[in-house]
């Protein structure tokens, strides 16, 4: 996982999901499973703990049975607990698709079906990433808030999974993606050599630029292997915490780097960057240095979403390595 904080834009969040925990991703729920496959008895079902919460100290079940979450699908699932319902934003996530089959996309008609919803299913624990929605789930269930840039992608994983006793799991996903970005990394930084790369994303009239703090595989291209940012983007995005910057279309020469990772929001109208003079004229446009990536994809960070980001990478720079002697 990757070392950095974790850093978001509020439209980019969505709202709340449900998250009962199963012991795979498909069967039935069994989040009292102790590990090795014995079901937790009665009483310890029933058994209460508290855990250091960025709201203090909550008393939650030793053994939860039905979670909610509104953001962390992917991190429940990498250590195979499944959730009931979650946030349909999340549920679009390509890189989940064949581990969601059986989730219910949360009702986000209003604020009252959400919490009709999440009533309903009884909850013992809600996961919450929207501090504004704290005390309504509080109300409901123990609910654990986790308050969004306080902690590494690491360190996020490690206390999600350490809420349904998956601490191991989660040690050992962490271990594994991080032998395989440092494998590939000497051969990655080879290919790019002084070269920048930059990540681009286009909204309705608004191109986004972010570095190493905002998703979208940041992590990974500049903390984990080193590469290089545009000037603009390196000092402030990547060295410094500015998690984004949105810049017009005339600005695209400064951010663009010499490979772009370009992402385009579902439903928005790329055409005033794409047929623009600017953009076809950019070196990395001409010499085919682009590596389109689906928005809905790259706008998450869990555990699941960056080790296919990392694949997507090496298969890119792969691509445009220099033939051999």
């Amino acid at each position: 996982m990757a070392p950095i904080s974790r850093r978001t834009f509020a439209a980019f969040l969505g709202v709340a999901a449900l998250t009962p925990v199963l012991a795979g991703c498909s069967g039935t729920p069994s989040a009292s499973d102790d590990g090795t496959g014995a079901a937790a008895d009665d009483g310890a079902a029933s058994a209460m703990r508290t855990v250091d919460t960025d709201k203090g100290p909550v008393e939650i079940p030793a053994n939860p049975q039905t979670i909610v979450t509104d953001y962390y699908l992917g991190e429940f699932l990498a250590v195979d607990v499944k959730p009931v319902i979650a946030s349909p934003y999340a549920l679009n996530n390509p890189f989940l698709a064949g581990l969601c089959d059986g989730i219910e996309a949360l009702n986000t008609t209003s604020a009252e079906t959400s919490l009709e919803m999440i009533a309903e299913k009884q909850p013992d624990l809600i996961v919450t990433i929207t501090e504004a929605d704290y005390d309504k789930y509080a109300k409901i269930a123990p609910t654990v808030y986790i308050a969004d840039g306080t902690r590494t992608d690491e360190e996020l994983f490690r206390y999600i999974a350490g809420l349904v006793n998956k601490t191991e799991a989660a040690e050992a996903y962490i271990n594994e993606f991080n032998d395989k970005v440092a494998t590939v990394k000497d051969e990655i930084v080879g290919i790019v050599g002084d070269r920048t790369v930059s990540i681009l994303e286009v909204w309705p009239q608004e191109i986004y630029t972010m570095g190493s703090h905002f998703a979208r595989g940041g992590s990974i291209l500049y903390d984990m292997w080193g590469l290089k940012a545009p000037a603009a983007i390196q000092g402030s995005m990547v060295e410094g915490d500015e998690a984004y910057k949105v810049i017009a279309v005339e600005a695209l020469p400064d951010y663009a780097g010499d490979f772009i990772c370009y992402g385009v929001l579902d439903g928005a109208d790329a055409a005033y960057v794409d047929d623009s003079q600017l953009w076809k004229n950019l070196p990395a446009v001409k010499n085919g240095l682009v590596m389109p990536y689906e928005q809905v994809a790259f706008m998450h960070r869990d555990p699941i979403t960056l080790t296919n980001q990392l694949q997507a990478f090496t298969d890119f720079f792969r691509a445009h390595a220099a033939p051999a002697a």
